[in-house]
Order: C-alpha cells, then structure tokens, then sequence
C-alpha cells in the first residue's frame, strides 16, 4: 500500500507510536518491526482488509482480500454489482450479497484513507436462516396440531388443514375424506381465489379412475411427487387460478387405514417443492391424518352410544283411561342421557299394568348397559309370573346366573283400576327407597315396603305389600339420587326425604307429569350445577273420575 506521499502502508504505521516501540524493560534501544512485518500481519488476519484512498483506487490489501473481493491493487475500484459501490461509499458499514455469498463490512478512516474490514459470513447467515425456519416450522407444526384437535368433527378438521395449508406450504390445498357408498368427499382452499377458493363437494362412485393418484392414495400407496397429479388435480382447482407449477400428494395416516389424501399444489411463479418442504408437509399430513381418523372414531362412537341410549331409553309412557303416569330422568353424565337409574311401564298379559323404578351400582355406560339387561329380564319374567315379590325373586335368580352379579334396587308394582274407582297396587322393594303416596287432601304418606337388594345374595325373599289409591291420589317412586342430592347454601347438606315429602304436598292433585317435573326440578335447583348421581323419577295417579274419558254410545237412526 503507497499513501500519497511515497510512504508504504507498513512505513506510516511504524512512524506512530506504538506500545510494542517502547524501551525495553532494562532501558535497552525500543523494539523496531522486521521487515515484512506488518504486510504478514495483515495477511494472517481471516477478514479481508481493503485501503481505498479518496479516489476509489485500491491502495493496499492482503491475501483473504484479493481472493475474495473482485479488487486490484493500483486500480480504481470499478464495475457494477453492490460491491464496488459499498467500497466507494460514505457509509461506516455494509451487508450485501455477493457471488453467491453474504459480505459485512466495516470502515475505518486512516489518513485520508477508507480501510475496509470486510468479512464472508455467509455460513452464519445460513446457519441463523436455517434456526429461524426451522422455529417456524416447529410452530406451524404446533399450531397445526392445537388447531386441528381442536375439533371432533371430520368434515371441520378437514377444512381447518386445507386453511392451513395455504400459504405456508402452497398456493391451494385440497384434502379428499372416503364418504358412504363408495363416494369421496373433498375440501378446497385457494387464498387467491376469494370465495370460490373455500369450497367442498363430493365425487360419486366411480367418479375417480383406478389408476387415478387420489384413488392410489385413498387405498394407502404412497403417491409422492407425481408428474400425473397437475393433470389429474387440474378439474378440481379454480378457474382463475394461476397456471399450476407443481403438486404434492400424500396419505393421511390413519388409525386402521388411510383418513384421507392431502394434495398441495402450488402456481408456476412458485419453486418446487424442496426436500425439507416435503418433510414438513409430510409432518403435516401425520398430524392431519391423526385428527381426522380421532374425529371419525368420535363420530362413530357417538354413534353408537346414540343407537345404545335408544335402545335403553324407555318407551313412552302409556296413556291410559283409569291411570296417569309421569316421569322424570335426569343422568349424572347428562350428555349420556343415560346411567344407572331406570324405570319402566309395561302391560301384563291379563290385563293390568307393571311398573318398575330401579338403581343399579355405577355411572355411565356401564352402568346403563345393566340397567337394559334388568329391563329385558323383568320383561321376560313378567310373561311368567305378574306378582311383584315373586319377580324380585326371579330377577335375583336370574342375576346371579350371570359371571358377575350387578347389585341393583329395585321397585316393582303392578296396578288394576278399582271396581269401585281409584287403583289398587302390589308393591314390592328389593333395597329401594320406599316410594310415597301423595293424597289428594295434601297428606304425604311413606310406603312401608323393604326387602334386600337385588345381587346380595342368591337366595332372597320378598315381602309384598298392598296400596289403595283413591282417585286423585299419587304413588311417587325415586331413586336415592332425589334424595341424596347434595347443596343447598353449604353445598354439602342432603336433599332429604323430609324436603321431597314437603314439595310433594304442595302439589298434591297435580298431574302426575307435572308432579315428576318438579320433583326434578327442586332437585336440580338444589344441586346448583354441581355433581351428582343419577336421578329418576315415577309418578302412578288414579286420575279423578272427572278427567276419564267415556265412551257414550249413540243409537242408530
């Protein structure tokens, strides 16, 4: 390097005084910089260090310099491309792409010279690049996964991946579910396209080739990067959408089997898809296989326990010229609408009626599950025996014939209208609460009935006992989920016996489906939203004489 005044580069840096020409600890002469000195020492610095004087000629540089930069020592720095302009520049730094590489540079103003220290940090600026984009995948991947499982419908998740899809991992993304019948149903979502781009609809059976990649897909082939899927994927894209440049298709994994296909298509004016990109959809498409296939076996199970609780849901009660029944449910799973408490109506072969208020130990499906087997066994019974007690002790028998004996309470009468009006009932208890009689005057009577319960023991006797109901009088069966309600203004304190047998009186000559509505409704009141066991309720009334209905015969004219 020359400075204007003939002075070389190493001459002018050893005319300044320096630490290392300092006299030598025993006052010997100061230390004098060989020869070549500082020329090596510049060359073994790793930054390329540049002196460009006013003129923009290149004055001086070392080794790393020359290799790197596009400079010639003597010569004014020239050409187009950032680079010669960041060195003629006033600027005290800069940051720029070059060949193919990411320069920094920093100035330093030396005696009418500009000293650049210019540095390739194009791996760290990769590696940085690399850290962020691999964050952002990680969270797109976790945002994906609290969006997707947050829902238990199929045809919701499959629209809520196609959203998400784009733009991130492409320009329009279609998912493609198995329907019934042999159809397929997809989901569309194109950003560019407006309203058009959100659309869904259903391919009829047969509407896909074999050979198709859908189809391939469907049956869980992987498909991949396939040249056939632009032509293939072409119809079912919009029709202002930009040429298509590139596909992507991949199987959904499921649990058993494929959920579905995730096809990701991207315009012209967009690069292919990577290899770190297909990882990523492919992570992607795992996560929305998972959802989709948890979000079909929700449904099917829901399925099901809808076609179970039918199935165990009593019928609707009998409405009849002489007795009005009511009732009144309420599960501890309340989205069940079943559980363990159960009651049940039913006509007797010689013409009266049998009815039945039952618990059995448990919640749930379970519990519900038992629940219809001692309904279908009573029904069974009754076609063989119509006295209250000896059905208790058939049903006993009966449970523990069974691998597992379920204990259950239980409340069997059978009831015949009155020649003289009103209804006569035979009642009988295994271990249940004791059922009241609500008089017409308001009077609230307590049943003295008791007996074991169901599955204690394999041999039980029951005693059966009779009830007179006048007309306008009330028989009220509950469970103990009445009466073992716990709440009120301490959260912790029963319902009682004493509680229901007031509300009883106050609507004494109600109508029994009123009667058994309130009974629940206190009770809930009671509970305030807080748990509880199963509730039910069964109201049997002799309706006074004047709500029967009569049959007046008119004489032919």
């Amino acid at each position: 390097m020359v400075y204007p005044d003939g002075r070389t580069l190493a001459a002018a840096a050893a005319a300044v005084p320096r630490a290392d020409a300092a006299p030598l600890g025993d006052g010997g002469p100061p230390w004098q910089a060989p020869e070549g000195f500082w020329p090596g020492l510049l060359d073994g610095i790793a930054e390329a260090v540049v002196a460009v004087d006013l003129q923009g000629v290149v004055r001086s540089a070392n080794v790393v310099a020359q290799q790197l930069l596009p400079i010639v020592i003597g010569k004014v720095v020239d050409g187009g491309g950032a680079l010669p302009e960041a060195l003629r520049s006033e600027a005290n730094a800069f940051e720029i792409d070059h060949d193919d590489r990411r320069l920094h540079g920093r100035k330093v103003a030396l005696s009418g010279l500009s000293v650049w220290y210019v540095r390739d940090v194009t791996e760290q600026t990769m590696r940085v690049d690399a850290l962020l984009a691999e964050r952002w995948r990680s969270a797109f991947l976790a945002e994906a996964s609290r969006r997707l499982s947050g829902s238990l419908n199929r045809d919701r998740v499959a629209r809520t991946a196609t959203l998400l899809a784009v733009p991130a991992l492409g320009d329009c993304a279609i998912v493609f579910l198995p329907g019934s019948r042999g159809r397929t149903l997809w989901y569309r979502f194109a950003g560019e396209a407006g309203e058009e781009g959100n659309v869904h609809g259903v391919i009829e059976a047969g509407g896909l080739p074999e050979d198709s990649p859908i189809t391939e897909g469907l049956a869980g082939l992987p498909v991949g990067d396939d040249p056939r899927l632009v032509e293939h994927l072409r119809w079912l894209l919009p029709k202002d959408f930009s040429r298509t440049g590139s596909a992507l298709l991949l199987p959904l994994p499921g649990h058993a089997q494929p959920a579905g296909v995730l096809a990701v298509v991207r315009s012209a004016g967009r690069a292919g898809f990577e290899p770190v990109e297909q990882h990523l959809i492919r992570q992607f498409a795992v996560r929305t296989g998972s959802a989709i296939a948890s979000a079909a076996l929700y449904t099917e199970q829901a399925q099901t326990a809808d076609l179970l609780q039918a199935s165990l849901l009593p019928e609707a009660l009998p409405e009849l010229d002489e007795v009005a029944f009511g009732a009144a449910y309420r599960a501890a799973r309340e989205r069940l609408r079943i559980g363990g408490d159960f009651y049940d109506v039913f006509a007797g072969p010689d013409g009266h009626w049998t009815f039945l208020l039952g618990d059995v130990c448990g919640k749930g499906v379970e519990a519900a599950v038992h629940t219809g087997q001692a309904r279908q066994t009573v029904h069974a019974l009754r076609l063989l025996e119509s006295r209250p007690a000896k059905l208790l002790e058939l049903l006993n028998q009966a449970v523990f014939s069974r691998e597992r004996p379920q204990l259950t309470t239980l409340v069997i009468g059978s009831v015949r209208p009155s020649p003289r009006g009103g209804l006569d009932i035979a009642l009988a208890s295994g271990g249940h609460p004791a059922p009241f009689v609500v008089r017409s005057d308001g009077r609230v009577e307590e049943v003295e009935v008791s007996g074991l319960a169901i599955g204690v023991v394999p041999v039980a006797t029951f005693v059966q006992v009779a009830v007179r109901l006048e007309p306008g009088d009330s028989l009220v069966a509950y469970s103990d989920g009445v009466t073992e309600a716990r709440g009120g203004p301490t959260g912790l304190e029963f319902y009682g016996p004493d509680r229901l047998a007031s509300v009883l009186a106050n609507y004494a000559g109600a109508p029994a489906a009123a009667m058994a509505q309130r009974i629940e409704q206190t009770v809930g009141d009671w509970l305030g939203g807080r748990e509880h066991d199963d509730i039910a309720v069964l109201v049997i009334q002799a309706k006074p004489a004047h709500k029967r209905r009569h049959l007046v015969g008119v004489p032919n004219q």
